[in-house]
């Protein structure tokens, strides 16, 4: 029998159903839902008192263009059931939390404060290394990322490439601003 669109729908409902009241009665209050509450309050709160606000628009701009590959890369693994994430500060199947706001101001800092690109892909390296290799084993033992057919180690790659291809277009956008000049 092949699935009709009718089908597919209410299989999305039942899904939507049982993540809800999986968050309910799993995730909602736990440890890891406070971890991820104090962490992202922290970090923002943090990442605020230190943005350079002369800078502001070219940062900002930055952190928005890591969000939305970070946003696009996590929607491809979950839709290819590569990781999930079973404890979140909300139901939705994507962790906002950390791909809107802690990985966005983490690579908003390492691009206000080394602006070399020595000193970038340096930085940009090290916390490719720290994500994938502390930051992602750590989530997992919270029980706040799980993997199914990914490897951390598989990350390493990604997690650089987005920080320094994305420094090259915002330098690129700079060269072609007058007012950067």
């Amino acid at each position: 029998m092949q699935p009709t669109w009718q089908y597919v729908r209410e299989l999305t409902q039942q899904y939507r159903n049982a993540r809800v009241e999986y968050w309910l009665n799993e995730s909602l209050f736990t440890f890891g839902w406070w971890t991820l509450v104090v962490t992202t309050i922290g970090l923002f709160i943090v990442w605020i008192f230190i943005l350079d606000k002369k800078r502001i628009f070219e940062i900002v701009t930055y952190g928005l263009m890591v969000t939305t590959i970070a946003t696009f890369g996590d929607t491809l693994g979950l839709s290819l059931l590569l990781w999930d994430y079973p404890k979140a500060l909300t139901p939705i199947p994507q962790i906002a939390e950390i791909h809107n706001v802690q990985m966005p101001i983490i690579y908003m800092i390492i691009y206000q404060y080394f602006t070399t690109w020595k000193a970038f892909l340096i930085a940009a390296a090290i916390n490719a290394f720290v994500f994938a290799l502390i930051l992602e084993p750590l989530l997992a033992w919270l029980q706040i990322y799980q993997l199914y057919d990914w490897n951390s180690l598989y990350s390493l790659v990604p997690y650089f490439v987005i920080a320094a291809a994305l420094k090259w277009i915002i330098n690129k956008f700079k060269q072609m601003d007058q007012h950067y000049q």
